[in-house]
């Protein structure tokens, strides 16, 4: 099997953009936290007077949360991706990546959702449900889609490793 040299690539690319820009936004917090300098990429236009500060620092602390969720999660796909270069498949680390990276990836989603909807009910003070579908690969659905597969891959890979020990026993 031919190693995948150019998704292994896209997860490096991913990881790195990703861990650099949560790492800014850690750098810029810790700064605005200690310093009392003022956080360019954090503004709320015309916020209400009641709004707590402490509940916006619970929202940005939520949105660190689920970026760091995420990050994890693309740094075990980075892992099992790398695993396949050793022309190993069925081992026991694919199936503990798989899983696990699925439910970081739908952690991460719907922390993303309890985020918005917070910052619904806190900034702009009003609750609205929307149930629409979004074609775009960014999609809450999509996401969610795509972390619940890898569920679902990591107990395929589970029984492939059964049946393959099975095969390996007979004659």
């Amino acid at each position: 099997m031919k190693p995948p040299i150019l998704l292994k690539t896209i997860f490096d690319i991913c990881f790195i953009f990703s861990a650099l820009s949560l790492a800014g936004v850690m750098i810029m917090l810790v700064v605005n936290i200690f310093t009392g300098i003022d956080v360019p990429f954090i503004s709320i236009e015309n916020p209400s007077k009641d709004v707590n500060n402490l509940a916006l620092w619970i929202l940005v602390l939520l949105e660190v949360v689920r970026t760091g969720t995420f990050l994890y999660g693309l740094f075990v796909l980075r892992k099992l991706i790398r695993s396949f270069f050793r022309n190993k498949l069925y081992t026991r680390l694919q199936i503990a990546s798989f899983n696990l990276s699925g439910r970081l990836i739908c952690l991460s989603v719907i922390l993303g959702a309890i985020s918005e909807f917070l910052k619904k009910l806190i900034v702009d003070s009003r609750i609205s449900l929307n149930f629409g579908l979004e074609f775009s690969f960014s999609s809450f659905w999509i996401i969610l889609a795509f972390g619940i597969f890898l569920i679902f891959l990591s107990k395929v890979f589970e029984n492939a490793r059964i049946l393959k020990q099975e095969n390996d026993l007979t004659v």
